[in-house]
């Protein structure tokens, strides 16, 4: 959705009644308002408008806008990224992120954005245009069918985004009426699966391959394969699909209520069909125009902020509309005059002051390979005098020098070399760079993935990417690995992104050997794009990776020998705490109270554990 669909002539306001004044009862008919169904789908332009809410509640994207003060990035309860704690435990509150990190998540206070009860405003919204488009007297039967496969998109999408957090949830297809309470109980996991593959496919069957550009960020026939294919994904993999070696791994119920958190049995079919989702996404890419954005330079130039100086895998989440990317949401993110430290998710180099800063951990670093394809582990008594030279010799595969920023670094014209230590007392002081609400911290590295570099530091050409094609490329050879092993496309499809990236091939004969291989590579490859959390979940790793004490390194500003260097050292961050029964979000206690989750009678509905 371009950023005029968005806002189209300010209608959108005029449907917040319809979708969001539904108090605690998520599922229930919202009440008053001025505009009447009747009213909103009479004229294409006022349809239009409704259409544009829908995009507004149902596509997400990780963007600060209008000056909200608390958007802080997806990945800070990942190892991926860490606030100072507890002086930042601030940021993100509304997001919970402190007591989610602590192990101290709440039922009412959990890391679900928006809340249980926005994805089904999102669903309404869908459900109302999906009801409602063929009222509207001045427009065609095709544009008709195609916003028709938009919400039909939009409806799978919110039902994916709660599937996902809590496992099987109530399926709502109609737009719920009356002032009664309703009663839709959780449905199973294979049936809300079902439902969203369902869905997806009536919307590839109504939705064009391609929009013209002043349409860009509409759904197309492509992304709701797309969507079928990670859903499919995610219901083969461990959580959901578990092995028996790996029951014990998960909270459950123990009887016939884990039909709600995963299919009965274990069927390697599974891999199989989510393999044949993520190939048709992939075969049906060209006729969208989407191919994976190559163009033979696999890092980016030193001391260059031109487009002409980007790597390609900098490239793809800098240069606006470029062919790798499948559904984005355009609404980029802006500053509007928040609090400084809600500006550019968090960025302390954006800001270039006082901000939070998005600190790397030395345990996600790690998960960078050297430039060769091996693995290496930092000993955590470690010292240096001399960080910058130290971290460019270390020699890591390229994406990391295109996704995190060092001290010493030359960040661009503006910013120039960067200085993140701990000042010396004399010439070489603390800046703001090196020092935070808890004092002189001197962390060093920082993620600048969807931050401004380039371009004179404009924030214009970023879109969060909801579906990119190399997502399709490693959902391909995960699966088709567990169906029938790496030799093959598996192995194809995982170099072809390592060689974009400059990466040596992997050559493996052995499964085991290739999940982890395609497991890390979906980590750096899809770094800060919103999906570390779940694949840790999916894969059953979640509970080992981020019940850890997380580390980084800290520089010291040295002049003693007249030239400034960086002293550096691995210092403890905080140890993350992370149980079991995270493996599904909890639902809100005035949902549970209301009895309508679970059998209506002796089961509440309320997932294990909490």
């Amino acid at each position: 959705m371009r950023e005029n669909i968005i806002k189209t002539l300010g209608i959108v306001l005029l449907y917040s009644a319809m979708t969001t004044g539904c108090g605690k009862n998520y599922l229930e008919k919202p009440l008053g308002g001025t505009f009447t169904v009747d009213t909103v789908f009479h004229t294409k332009l006022n349809a239009d408008g409704a259409v544009a809410q829908m995009y507004n509640l149902c596509v997400p994207s990780w963007f600060v806008q209008g000056g909200a003060n608390d958007m802080p990035r997806p990945d800070m309860v990942t190892d991926e990224l860490y606030y100072i704690h507890p002086a930042y435990d601030w940021v993100g509150l509304t997001w919970n992120q402190a007591t989610y990190c602590t192990g101290n998540e709440t039922i009412d206070a959990t890391i679900d954005r928006g809340g249980f009860g926005g994805h089904y405003a999102g669903i309404r919204q869908a459900n109302l245009v999906l009801k409602n488009i063929d009222e509207v007297t001045d427009a065609d039967n095709s544009w008709k069918q195609q916003v028709k496969g938009q919400a039909l998109f939009c409806r799978a999408m919110q039902h994916f985004e709660l599937f996902r957090q809590y496992g099987g949830i109530p399926i709502v297809s109609d737009p719920l009426s009356g002032t009664a309470n309703i009663k839709i109980h959780r449905s199973s996991v294979a049936s809300t699966v079902d439902s969203i593959v369902n869905w997806c496919n009536k919307a590839a069957a109504l939705l064009p391959a391609t929009w013209g550009a002043a349409d860009y960020g509409r759904v197309t026939s492509l992304a709701a394969k797309a969507l079928k294919a990670r859903v499919l994904l995610y219901a083969a993999s461990p959580l959901y699909n578990t092995p028996p070696a790996n029951q014990g791994d998960v909270q459950r119920y123990g009887n016939a209520k884990d039909s709600v958190l995963a299919y009965p049995t274990y069927d390697k079919e599974r891999w199989h069909i989510a393999a044949t989702a993520a190939k048709d996404v992939i075969d049906a890419a060209g006729a969208s125009g989407v191919a994976i954005y190559n163009t033979g330079k696999p890092s980016t130039t030193p001391h260059d902020d031109s487009y002409a100086g980007l790597g390609d895998y900098e490239a793809v989440s800098n240069v606006y509309g470029n062919s790798e990317l499948i559904l984005v949401n355009t609404m980029n993110q802006d500053s509007k005059g928040g609090f400084l430290w809600g500006n550019w998710i968090s960025s302390k180099v954006r800001e270039g002051q006082w901000a939070v800063k998005n600190n790397v951990p030395l345990e996600f670093m790690q998960q960078y390979q050297k430039a060769d394809g091996t693995q290496w582990t930092l000993p955590l008594n470690s010292t240096g005098d001399d960080f910058p030279t130290w971290i460019q010799a270390q020699n890591l595969d390229p994406r990391f020098y295109q996704t995190v920023l060092y001290d010493g670094m030359w960040y661009n014209s503006a910013r120039g070399v960067l200085s993140y230590y701990v000042g010396d007392g004399g010439k070489y002081p603390t800046t703001d760079f090196g020092r935070s609400d808890a004092g002189e911290d001197g962390y060093a590295m920082e993620t600048y993935k969807f931050i401004a570099r380039i371009d004179n530091f404009s924030d214009k050409h970023f879109a969060w990417p909801v579906f990119r094609l190399a997502e399709f490329y490693l959902s391909y050879a995960e699966a088709l690995n567990e169906y029938q092993g790496p030799s093959g496309d598996p192995l194809t499809y995982l170099n072809q992104i390592r060689q974009r990236a400059g990466m040596p091939a992997v050559n493996t004969g052995s499964p085991d050997d290739f999940r982890a291989a395609i497991q890390n590579e979906r980590t750096i490859e899809l770094a800060y794009e919103g999906h570390r959390l779940n694949d840790l979940q999916r894969w059953l790793k979640a509970y080992t990776v981020l019940n850890t004490t997380l580390h980084g390194i800290q520089t010291k500003a040295n002049a003693s020998s007249g030239t400034l260097k960086r002293n550096w050292k691995v210092v403890s961050f905080m140890t993350r705490v992370w149980p079991k029964k995270y493996y599904y979000m909890p639902f809100p206690s005035a949902e549970v109270s209301d009895n309508y989750l679970g059998d209506g009678a002796s089961w509440n509905g309320q997932n294990p554990g909490w």
